[in-house]
């Protein structure tokens, strides 16, 4: 408990001025369509942010000049590294399963990345 306790404390300071930022990198499949994808990741983000206090924010982006013009980008933000775990332990245990297979059926993705962002 006390380890839970100041790994919060600790984590406090940086939570007020950081946020952790998940990018991954996608390609539509056959049938699938951009705005299939800005519906269904609408959904995912209401379902998400009823699973926690804190709030998930995302964001399609689509290409407009890149090497795969095909290709699009989810931008979801979290509150911080400890909130992406919290949300991925609720997906891994299916909580909204069946959004993923609704993301499945129209995308898939082909690399992720996560960063710590700090206001400057």
């Amino acid at each position: 408990m006390k380890k839970i306790i100041m790994a919060i404390f600790l984590s406090f300071p940086l939570a007020i001025f950081s946020s952790t930022l998940v990018i991954l990198e996608c390609e539509l499949l056959e049938g699938g369509t951009i705005e299939d994808v800005k519906r269904i990741n609408s959904a995912w983000v209401k379902s998400v942010n009823e699973l926690n206090d804190k709030k998930v924010r995302s964001q399609v982006l689509e290409a407009v000049l890149a090497d795969n013009i095909e290709g699009f980008m989810y931008i979801d933000t979290y509150e911080d590294s400890i909130h992406w775990g919290q949300i991925r332990y609720e997906i891994k245990n299916g909580s909204i399963q069946d959004i993923d297979e609704q993301f499945d059926s129209v995308s898939k993705c082909t690399a992720g990345k996560m960063y710590d962002a700090e206001e400057s």
